[in-house]
């Protein structure tokens, strides 16, 4: 028990009241990106959209979705704090091509036989790249003494982010850079400190229509999400005193592993 910790009820703005969450509609945000668009309108089979953000978000309030609360409530003009949906680089492109083989295309356009099994395959797909999000590093206890039901920071000595030579998924971050306060105040440190790892993401499609008749069509789709298994870490564990093998280990991932599905249509 810290110190002390038996005069928290008396100083509670309700004392005779235990604790309890109260949640108001209010905060400010802020948000400015640079956005870039590249498209190629469809010719020679090929279709794509590309777009690329470099943005920043802050906000200085607790985000709720994602089980965040500040410690002092007093004071939140002191949180302003990257979103919890922050993104710094984000890139998206997705592209549609018509494979050049079969009727009415440079290659094998002269036989029907070849047409109906390699002619009018369209490849798709959606390639996603997300830098890392924010996470907090926190404390297991309430160095304030102040019967906060918020997330507890600790003093921050340094950056506290490793290089990518350094960065593994046992330590992510530098813990020796994040120490419990052992003083009766507000740790130093702040939310959305620190990155998580980033995302990439591949989904890929085949799909043909086969023309029976002029009304009836038949469309073959074969799809995979996530195609090449690509596998996406989640954040690391944030809690500086959770002891050797947990503390900022990453022990999850974010997304799916591959998903493959196939599928028909007929159309009359």
């Amino acid at each position: 028990m810290v110190p002390g910790s038996g005069d928290v009820q008396s100083r509670r703005p309700y004392p005779f009241y235990g604790p309890f969450t109260s949640l108001q509609n209010r905060g400010n945000s802020w948000y400015d990106s640079l956005q870039v668009k590249l498209q190629k309108n469809l010719s020679h089979g090929l279709y794509f959209l590309s777009s690329f953000t470099y943005a920043k978000a802050l906000n200085d309030f607790p985000t709720v979705d994602d089980g965040l609360s500040v410690d002092d409530s007093y004071h939140l003009n002191l949180y302003k704090q990257p979103a919890n949906f922050f993104r710094p680089l984000s890139s998206v492109t997705s592209f549609d091509y018509l494979l050049p083989f079969g009727q009415g295309t440079s290659l094998l356009n002269h036989s029907k036989a070849l047409d109906l099994i390699v002619g009018g395959w369209h490849m798709t797909g959606i390639l996603s790249l997300n830098h890392g999000g924010v996470f907090t590093p926190t404390m297991s206890y309430d160095s304030s003494n102040t019967g906060t039901l918020g997330q507890t920071l600790p003093n921050r000595l340094s950056n506290g982010a490793l290089s990518g030579s350094q960065r593994s998924l046992y330590q992510w971050f530098n813990l020796n850079a994040f120490v419990d306060d052992p003083t009766y105040s507000f740790g130093n440190s702040g939310y959305g400190v620190l990155y998580g790892p980033g995302l990439i993401n591949l989904d890929f499609g085949l799909r043909k229509i086969f023309n029976i008749t002029e009304r009836q069509k038949l469309q073959l789709r074969m799809e995979a999400f996530n195609a090449v298994n690509h596998p996406n870490f989640a954040n690391p564990d944030g809690g500086i005193d959770d002891g050797p093998g947990s503390a900022a280990a990453i022990t999850a991932t974010q997304g799916s592993n591959r998903v493959v599905q196939a599928g028909l249509k007929y159309s009359f």
